[in-house]
């Protein structure tokens, strides 16, 4: 059965009120915006919830995040955005905005193709 948006926040906030969770990392799918704006407006101030698919390392999709209330964290890949000084911008933009930058230990080199 497929989930609505409501009905995985309310699952969410369940887990998270049932069990010592303190991050979720894509609790909801990347395009949908107003489901990580119910997620975050009901659990963000317990749980730091990630974005990875959702913000990608981009500094123009984190920007629009942060005015719209969306999540509270991203996640950081040095290959996914391509450049140093792109990542450190996100990382910047981030905690200036209060949010938590977590950055990825799985990730490959820049140059990586793969």
């Amino acid at each position: 059965a497929k989930h609505t948006a409501a009905k995985q926040v309310d699952y969410l906030e369940q887990l998270v009120d049932k069990y010592p969770i303190n991050t979720i990392e894509d609790g909801m799918d990347e395009n949908d915006w107003d489901g990580w704006k119910q997620l975050t407006e009901r659990i963000g101030d317990r749980v730091q919830l990630v974005g990875d698919d959702l913000f990608v390392t981009n500094t123009e999709i984190l920007a629009k995040g942060i005015e719209n209330g969306i999540g509270n964290s991203i996640l950081i890949k040095v290959n996914q955005i391509g450049t140093l000084t792109e990542t450190f911008d996100a990382i910047e933009m981030a905690q200036k905005a209060g949010y938590t930058a977590v950055v990825s230990h799985r990730s490959g080199e820049t140059e990586d193709t793969t």
